[in-house]
């Protein structure tokens, strides 16, 4: 799978008709990843929503480009700009962050930490995802995970491999340049 041919396909998921209630947002998630691979990142994105359904934040990972900082995972790209912006909101309750793919578990302590009520990821993240891990964490912190839902997004299989695809496309090349570190 090659970057031109991940750009290929998107136009058919853009127009495809479908039932999933998370589709959209699904699609905006992965516009973003898509961006961030093509800068030669991990090919990740998330897309944060308010209680009322508005698009707040989007974001991309970015670890590498435009330099190399370790913290910029999508999911934490977008709760930083958003807590930047809006540092008057005390609660999370009614938002939901989507991500392209399974938080890590850098970002699931971000999240749980920040109390976003509902997490929804395309993709499993077989290699690095903690969400099916959660219950690994210790007890102060799998407590914070009882006003959260961590659950996949409602969309088409076909988004969700685009999700995954995307991911994958620059995994081996990005684990080599921090090995290299």
């Amino acid at each position: 799978m090659t970057l031109e041919d991940l750009e290929a396909r998107f136009p058919a998921l853009v127009g495809e008709r479908t039932h999933h209630r998370d589709q959209r947002l699904g699609v905006l998630a992965c516009s973003e990843a898509l961006a961030a691979a093509r800068m030669g990142n991990y090919g990740v994105g998330a897309v944060l929503i308010d209680p009322g359904g508005e698009i707040l934040e989007r974001g991309r990972n970015s670890v590498f480009f435009p330099h190399f900082r370790s913290d910029m995972h999508a999911e934490m790209v977008v709760m930083t700009a958003f807590e930047e912006r809006r540092p008057a909101v005390e609660n999370m309750r009614g938002y939901t962050l989507l991500c392209s793919l399974e938080p890590c578990p850098m970002c699931l302590a971000r999240l749980l930490i920040a109390g976003v009520q509902t997490v929804k990821f395309l993709a499993y993240d077989d290699l690095g995802g903690m969400v099916s891990q959660r219950d690994a964490f210790p007890s102060a912190w799998r407590r914070l995970r009882q006003r959260q839902d961590f659950i996949p997004a409602d969309v088409s299989d076909s988004l969700r491999q685009f999700a995954l695809d995307v991911f994958l496309l620059n995994l081996e090349s990005c684990r080599q340049r921090l090995l290299s570190r």
